[in-house]
């Protein structure tokens, strides 16, 4: 039978299953090409081999793809993902549901920011749920909001000496949430993949640099950053 617009089904991709529908960007290269950014998971899965990692850290976690695949395939001991739109944090949780991981990761409806605070969220269309994104000055909210929990990582959490891997894929919120991490940075061994598709990348390189991490390089809108030695 025919599945209809609005039904959401399984399928298989890299080894997992994932509940897609047929309008979002992501669910659409997982049902016809069974993956999802390969280049940039099998860049994680490489440095892992290299660097044990103790902690994931999926700040921006959409549907919990990179969440399901790191803790499935073991890249890291531990796996926490923040997602704060509520659409998205419900197909988090039922693609976690679906591999059986609802135990391997710490999933929390939560936004990263330089403050605990109350924040806007724009939903973001239904072709790229991605989207989604916190109210800024220069990102005026749009037609679907809602408001979400927002924590300053450095309060909420007491990290240090640790080899922790983190993917940050926000919407033009990575300054504000770097900025609440700064101590973990700066107290942890840590490799990042940041997305910024802005013409903020000299600014966020800089920044990255007082903390004396390397930039490694860029991959499409992705880049690299880590402060372990040999890692590239």
């Amino acid at each position: 039978m025919r599945a209809t617009k609005r039904e959401r089904f399984t399928v298989r991709a890299q080894g997992l299953n994932f509940l897609v529908g047929h309008e979002d960007l992501i669910d659409y290269h997982l049902a016809l090409e069974g993956a999802w950014e390969p280049v940039q998971l099998n860049r994680f899965a490489e440095v892992a081999n290299k660097t044990p990692f103790d902690l994931f850290l999926d700040i921006g976690a959409n549907a919990g793809f990179y969440s399901a695949i790191v803790a499935a395939k073991k890249l890291a001991k531990e796996v926490i993902a923040f997602e704060p739109d509520p659409g998205n944090f419900a197909r988090l949780k039922a693609n976690l549901g679906a591999n059986g991981l609802e135990e391997e990761v710490w999933a929390l409806q939560m936004a990263l920011g330089d403050k605990a605070d109350e924040v806007t969220l724009t939903q973001a269309a239904d072709h790229n749920r991605g989207e989604s994104y916190i109210t800024q000055p220069d990102m005026p909210e749009g037609t679907i909001t809602h408001r979400v929990k927002q924590v300053k990582f450095d309060d909420e959490y007491q990290i240090k000496g640790k080899h922790i891997l983190i993917k940050m894929d926000i919407e033009g919120y990575e300054f504000h949430a770097r900025k609440g991490m700064e101590r973990t940075l700066r107290d942890n061994l840590c490799y990042l993949q940041v997305e910024l598709y802005s013409d903020r990348i000299e600014e966020l390189k800089e920044l990255f640099q007082r903390l004396n991490y390397q930039f490694l390089g860029t991959f499409e809108i992705d880049h690299y950053f880590t402060n372990i030695r040999g890692v590239e």
